[in-house]
């Protein structure tokens, strides 16, 4: 059995947290043999009565490392 993709998700506090993550992904790929199939992050809000109390940025990032064949 081999391993084709690994779909990875984390919770930045700030923006530039969430861009440096994806940055250090991006330039780890070369090394731990890997290419980049999908990278983002999406801003999200918690409220409460219409008032924001929270925010996080989640950070989803995927790796894919092999085709379904080998050509």
């Amino acid at each position: 059995m081999k391993i084709l993709k690994v779909t990875s998700e984390a919770r930045a506090y700030t923006e530039e947290e969430a861009k440096e993550y994806i940055e250090q992904f991006r330039a780890n790929a070369a090394r731990e043999h890997y290419t980049v199939a999908a990278a983002g992050y999406t801003h999200k809000e918690k409220t409460h009565k219409g008032e924001v109390i929270d925010e996080a940025w989640i950070c989803k990032c995927v790796a894919a490392y092999n085709k379904i064949w080998d050509e």
